[in-house]
């Protein structure tokens, strides 16, 4: 109960609180009246003045309690508790509720004292210790909040409430599995929480226990069939299982509970993607960036989208969105560099790639600026980066050959030791690699026919996974 005072419960514990305390009192809130065998007094003359009944203190005193927590007056509350009557001041109700009003009122100090009170009285109240274990968390006092959960338990270990705290730490640490030991433990102690239903589900699905987490997420639904955030999750289970029409239908309908929700979108468009509805897929990626235009999640998407359907501006304005939201996303870089120098935007290419090279100092990136330059009729430029490169690699690798071979002038032997070096190449990526390189290097000569015929060879390789095969490809276009 007490976690979730500072938003939902706390006018829920606040009315329970009046509640109770008016229930209790003679009255509530007017004299009571009195039986008489006596016949009734003849009616008032003009003159007379008939008095309104007054409220007891302790009623008056719950009434205005009430007037204050209806207007959500949290401070005016606390104040008004120091004219509490003397016969409330002991009234449990009333104290956890003052309690709950410091705690929201991040007064965590007060409201231990009171919750303190409150267990010197009745030394379980669960309220309480609650309370207790939910301050020193909001201090950061983890000594403290271990102390007092471990209180909680030792009273009732299926507390759901310290479960639930418990396993929100779990996942905060990543440690799914404990996170859903406690929150299958916070069920024991309350099945229909709903928090722990959830969470339990979520972490099922974490943890690759899909069937688990589809019944768990069901019995939500069966509860609350407009359960925005179990919806979703359905919908994540059907993409993996590959329906992306039942999951885009389950993640519509968690949209038309939370229309304003950055992940559904993403999902939402994931899903249509997923169906051949490019456009559509860029509706919904564009949506969550009108809703998040700081994130670059979704621009990521839209220009990984755009670059498979070879809209290439579309593809770099995004790439180029990717990069402003968040300069470390390594591979927003090189996509960008490579769309640069296909739109031979070589200085834009050049500044790209030494970006890339910053997070990842492959000789690859060196040769790619030092291309930019020579196209650029800067070879002075060119050099200095080739130079540089070739200091930080082994002189008998055949990358230190293929560096030197583009930093030097022509030489035949030269040509044909490093082309059987190539050739020789174990590994089909880095061979695929340089067999690029040998074709960007007569490209650069103006040997057009060679160049083709090695960016042939490249294109020729099957599941290719380095950047410089998109560049083959272009190159074969030409």
């Amino acid at each position: 109960m007490i976690k979730m005072i500072k938003s939902k419960l706390l006018p829920v514990l606040a009315a329970g609180a009046v509640l109770a305390v008016i229930s209790g009192l003679t009255g509530c809130g007017s004299a009571p009246k009195a039986e008489s065998d006596t016949p009734e007094a003849p009616s008032v003359t003009k003159k007379e003045v008939k008095e309104e009944p007054q409220d007891p203190p302790n009623v008056k005193f719950v009434k205005q309690l009430k007037a204050l927590l209806a207007k959500n007056d949290t401070k005016g509350a606390i104040e008004h508790f120091e004219k509490i009557p003397a016969d409330l001041k002991d009234d449990i109700e009333l104290k956890n509720l003052l309690g709950a009003l410091y705690y929201s009122d991040a007064q965590y100090d007060n409201a231990i004292l009171t919750a303190e009170e409150i267990l010197a009285i009745e030394p379980e109240n669960m309220d309480a210790l609650e309370l207790i274990s939910m301050c020193n968390k909001a201090k950061g006092d983890k000594k403290a909040y271990k102390e007092s959960t471990d209180k909680i338990l030792a009273v009732d270990p299926y507390n759901a409430a310290v479960n639930i705290q418990k396993a929100e730490d779990y996942v905060l640490n990543k440690k799914y599995k404990l996170a859903r030991d406690s929150y299958k433990k916070a069920l024991r102690g309350d099945s229909e929480n709903t928090d722990a239903l959830f969470g339990y589900a979520q972490m099922c699905y974490y943890t690759d226990d899909v069937k688990t987490a589809s019944e768990t997420f069901q019995k939500l639904l069966d509860k609350d069939p407009e359960n925005a955030a179990a919806l979703a999750y359905m919908g994540k289970i059907a993409y993996d299982d590959d329906n992306y029409l039942r999951a885009s239908k389950l993640v519509q309908q968690a949209l038309k509970q939370d229309p304003y929700n950055y992940d559904y979108w993403m999902d939402y468009g994931t899903y249509l993607r997923y169906q051949g509805k490019f456009d559509d897929a860029a509706k919904a990626w564009i949506k969550a960036t009108q809703l998040d235009p700081s994130y670059f999640l979704a621009y990521a998407y839209l220009a990984g989208n755009y670059d498979d359907l070879e809209q290439w501006d579309a593809a770099l304005e995004n790439y180029h969105k990717v990069i402003e939201t968040n300069p470390k996303y390594f591979y927003a870089y090189e996509s960008t560099a490579i769309l640069e120098y296909r739109a031979r935007n070589y200085e834009n290419a050049i500044k790209y790639f030494t970006k890339t090279y910053e997070f990842s100092p492959s000789y690859s990136y060196s040769l790619m600026i030092a291309a930019c330059y020579y196209k650029l009729n800067k070879p002075l430029e060119a050099k200095k980066i080739l130079t540089a490169q070739l200091k930080k690699l082994d002189p008998n690798s055949t990358e230190y050959a293929l560096v030197r071979f583009f930093n030097d002038s022509y030489n035949r032997n030269a040509e044909s030791n490093l082309v059987q070096k190539v050739l020789k190449e174990g590994n089909s990526n880095n061979r695929g690699k340089m067999l690029f390189y040998m074709g960007l290097y007569y490209e650069l000569n103006k040997a057009d026919e060679l160049a083709k015929e090695y960016y042939a060879k490249v294109t020729n390789l099957k599941a290719p996974m380095f950047f410089e095969y998109r560049i083959a490809e272009w190159g074969l276009m030409q």
